[in-house]
C-alpha cells in the first residue's frame, strides 16, 4: 500500500471515530438530561398535581418552568408522558386552558425538521398538525429562526428545546 493510500485510510477511520465519538457524546448529553433533571425541586412540582380530565385521558398543566427534557422526564415520573394531540378536539380544549406557553411532546431532536410525538408517532400518523402561521406568510416550523413569542390563536411554534417553560403531561 502506497504512502498516500495509507494517509486516505487513515484520514477516513479517523473521520468514522470522530462521527462515532459525536454520537455517543449526543447520546450521552441526552441521557443525562433525561435522567438528571434541572434543579428544580420535584417536591415543589408535585405540590400542585391537579390532573384535568377530558376524554378518557387525564392532563396536567404544570405552573413550573422545565427545559423540553426535563419537562419530559418529570412526566415520566408521574407514570405519564408529554401530551400527544390526535385531534382538533383536543387542541381546543388544551388552548381553552393554557394562558401561557407550553412544552407539548411534540420534538424533532433525531432528525431537524422531521416532527416526532413521544410515543414515536410522526406528524402525518397523527393527522393533525397546528403550526403557527405568520401575517407575512411565513409558517412554523422555522427552526425557531423567527420566533415569534405571541403565542396568538395557541398554534404550535418551533423553539428550542433548552427554553424553561410550563408543560403539559398527558395520562392515558
Amino acid at each position: 500500500m502506497t504512502n498516500k493510500a495509507k494517509k486516505k485510510k487513515n484520514l477516513g477511520s479517523h473521520i468514522f471515530l470522530d462521527t462515532v465519538n459525536i454520537s455517543v457524546t449526543s447520546l450521552l448529553l441526552e441521557y443525562n438530561i433525561f435522567m438528571y433533571p434541572t434543579n428544580v425541586s420535584l417536591t415543589s412540582l408535585n405540590a400542585d398535581m391537579s390532573w384535568t380530565t377530558f376524554n378518557g385521558k387525564l392532563y396536567f398543566f404544570s405552573c413550573n418552568e422545565l427545559n423540553w427534557s426535563s419537562s419530559r422526564a418529570f412526566c415520566v415520573s408521574k407514570g405519564a408522558d408529554l401530551v400527544t394531540i390526535t385531534s382538533q378536539t383536543e387542541q381546543s380544549f388544551l388552548a381553552s386552558k393554557m394562558k401561557a406557553w407550553y412544552w407539548i411532546g411534540l420534538n424533532d431532536l433525531k432528525t431537524e425538521g422531521h416532527w416526532v410525538w413521544v410515543n414515536n408517532q410522526t406528524l402525518s400518523e397523527t393527522g393533525v398538525q397546528f403550526w403557527h402561521k405568520r401575517e407575512s406568510g411565513k409558517s412554523e416550523p422555522d427552526n425557531w429562526k423567527e420566533e415569534d413569542l405571541t403565542g396568538e390563536n395557541y398554534s404550535w411554534f418551533d423553539i428550542s428545546c433548552n427554553y424553561q417553560i410550563k408543560f403539559i403531561c398527558e395520562k392515558k
